[in-house]
């Protein structure tokens, strides 16, 4: 399967496509943050969206908490303020993180629910638990992170990971393990069926 056929893209200059919030009532709230840490920069909105090939509209949406970015795009705005991709993360001190009581995170994408499995005091690694719907994807758009490691293990459900030129079907069972600095992305394949998936990635991204 070729780059582009996901089920969501990124809007960027010169493209009609657009990012979608995955509609969940729980999703975390990072908008505030980027807002507040443009401002503390005195950047504007509109330099800002030319950083990170953004339209200004769809930035302000992101600001608002009215959209969430691709993976790809939110990786670009915390390079582009200075900030960690851990800093938009909600987490507990707690080295104990019960079933119930996972924190709910937001790492981007459209269908997807990640949940930090790692406390907030940890930083040589960290591991999300993701719920991804039915075409649920990270972004058409790779990206990278700056990080040694990653581990993928898919619990339930199927997974394509995309690492620069290459396709990996996942199904149950199925790990995979690769340098995160490499562009890649993931995506749901199945019309139907929502996977589980375990990420870690170590150390933290920075």
């Amino acid at each position: 399967m070729k780059k582009g056929t996901m089920a969501a893209t990124a809007t960027r200059k010169g493209t009609t496509g657009t990012e979608k919030a995955s509609g969940h009532k729980s999703a975390p709230k990072f908008g505030r943050l980027i807002k507040e840490r443009r401002r503390q920069l005195n950047v504007t909105l509109e330099s800002l969206a030319e950083t990170v090939e953004l339209t200004k509209s769809f930035l302000s949406e992101i600001e608002n908490d009215k959209t969430s970015p691709s993976v790809a795009s939110l990786v670009r705005l915390c390079d582009a303020l200075g900030l960690s991709v851990g800093d938009l993360f909600n987490s507990t001190a707690s080295t104990v993180v019960r079933a119930d009581e996972r924190p709910r995170v937001s790492f981007g994408g459209t269908g997807v629910r990640d949940y930090l499995l790692t406390a907030s005091n940890s930083s040589r690694l960290q591991a999300l638990w993701s719920e991804i719907e039915p075409r649920g994807t990270y972004g058409d758009e790779p990206y990278s992170l700056r990080a040694d490691e990653e581990f993928i293990h898919v619990l339930s459900g199927s997974l394509t990971v995309i690492i620069e030129d290459q396709d990996f079907q996942l199904a149950p069972g199925d790990s995979i393990t690769f340098d995160p600095r490499l562009p890649h992305t993931f995506f749901n394949p199945s019309e139907t069926e929502r996977t589980n998936v375990i990420f870690v990635i170590t150390p933290r991204p920075s």
